[in-house]
């Protein structure tokens, strides 16, 4: 028998909903305070240790990826505890809108060094 997401609506307490909208704000701000410091690390490393730049980028970007997912991740808790598609819709819309906010870019690196 395959599952389907059509389950009747239930209430769900007003805690659950809030401490998941606390927890995605949370984890909205968190990510980009993240990307931010993983992509200045990356740049500064870029010149001297491409290496090290390529692992600080590509985990700036995973760690996007991640909490962006946890979004939809948490749109669907709510539609298994019963919740409607509105709010559920809501948590994997702004997914989306992070996914794609927080798509790959490349590197800023310029071989030209300043003139002194």
């Amino acid at each position: 028998m395959v599952h389907t997401l059509n389950r009747p609506p239930r209430s769900i307490s007003p805690w659950v909903v809030g401490g998941l909208i606390f927890a995605a704000a949370y984890l909205v701000i968190v990510g980009f305070a993240m990307r931010k410091k993983f992509f200045k690390q990356a740049e500064a490393a870029l010149p001297a240790d491409l290496p090290k730049a390529l692992k600080l980028w590509k985990a700036a970007h995973i760690i996007g990826f991640c909490f962006a997912i946890d979004l939809a991740f948490f749109g669907s808790v709510l539609k298994f505890l019963g919740s409607n598609w509105l709010v559920s819709g809501i948590f994997f819309g702004l997914s989306l809108v992070f996914l794609l906010l927080w798509r790959p870019r490349q590197l800023a690196y310029s071989p030209m060094q300043p003139a002194m």
